[in-house]
């Protein structure tokens, strides 16, 4: 079913971080259904996975410390301590499912989308638009996606299998110019349904990092 604005404002707005207080009641119900949910599975207790704190499992995990990975100084040459954050365990299997949940929620919250009649559009050469059309999928939205079209087959036959609508644009990932070509043209014939959600100008975007 499709969460309600203040659904999505109660529960979703700051994923929750489990591991650094202790889960109140609901929240360790919450863990306990994620122990049969897969990182990528289309399950809206995945938006509680939108952290750099999970478990490092593909399915069923909880949460831990931050996934990170330290270079010795035997290969960097300096003293000084260099960490790597993972984003293969994020939903999707990348970080940017965390950038495009601000943007959408910020606007749900604002009664700013109506996902009974907005589509969100996410122009992206990659793990954004795919971050965006997931996090849609969770909260009962639609999804556009624009990308070029030298991207990975696999890439649009996943974005197929959400229901999103689908653009492809000339070139491969250094043709932004064309991606966002095409988005102020779906924006202006379309001003009435599509949302366009852009990372690079939409000041929502880091939330995801504070939780």
């Amino acid at each position: 079913p499709r969460p309600s604005s203040a659904a999505v404002s109660g529960t979703f707005f700051c994923p929750p971080s489990p591991s650094s207080v202790t889960p109140p009641s609901s929240l360790r119900v919450v863990v306990d259904e994620l122990r049969s949910v897969g990182l990528w599975d289309l399950n809206s207790r995945n938006l509680f996975r939108i952290t750099w704190k999970n478990e490092p499992v593909a399915r069923g995990g909880g949460f831990g410390e931050v996934n990170a990975l330290e270079i010795p100084s035997a290969i960097t040459g300096i003293k000084s301590k260099i960490f790597i954050l993972l984003g293969k365990f994020f939903p999707t299997g990348a970080h940017k499912v965390g950038a495009c949940f601000g943007p959408l929620v910020d606007r749900l919250t604002r009664g700013a989308y109506d996902p009974d009649k907005h589509k969100a559009l996410w122009p992206s050469t990659g793990n954004y638009c795919r971050g965006g059309a997931f996090n849609s999928c969770l909260m009962g939205c639609k999804p556009i996606a624009v990308l070029p079209a030298g991207m990975s087959k696999e890439r649009f036959e996943w974005l197929k299998s959400l229901g999103a609508e689908i653009h492809a644009t000339p070139g491969c990932e250094s043709n932004v110019k064309e991606v966002f070509d095409k988005t102020k043209e779906l924006a202006r014939t379309r001003p009435d349904e599509v949302v366009v959600l852009n990372q690079f100008e939409d000041f929502s975007n880091p939330l995801f990092h504070y939780s």
